[in-house]
């Protein structure tokens, strides 16, 4: 169940308020992966996987299911990663149709 706005900026606040009292917290949390890291990350593992699954389609003799694995392993992440963009501003990642981050627009 997502949170309400009022909810959001009570956890933003409170979020404020102990990263300002504790700065190893916020040292921690600023050090924390980014998105735009472990997106690519998953991306790299699933392409990885994809070719991986289709040479072996390949090596067994499915020439088919293995050049459509492989296919589809490639240009399945990359038109799933035009899909939005890494803001450096607000550190998210943002649809390509939206011109500003939505979270950010909201808090």
């Amino acid at each position: 169940m997502p949170l309400s706005e009022q909810e959001q900026r009570a956890l933003s606040e409170l979020e404020h308020g102990l990263r300002a009292d504790d700065p190893r917290l916020d040292k921690w949390l600023r050090r924390m992966t980014p998105p735009e890291d472990s997106t690519s990350t998953f991306l790299t593992l699933g392409v990885l996987a994809a070719a991986v699954v289709g040479v072996g389609l390949l090596v067994a003799g499915w020439v088919l299911f293995g050049l459509l694995v492989l296919a589809l392993g490639a240009v399945g992440p990359i038109r799933w990663v035009s899909r939005s963009y890494y803001d450096p501003a607000c550190h998210h990642l943002v649809p390509a149709s939206e011109p500003n981050c939505p979270r950010c627009a909201a808090a």
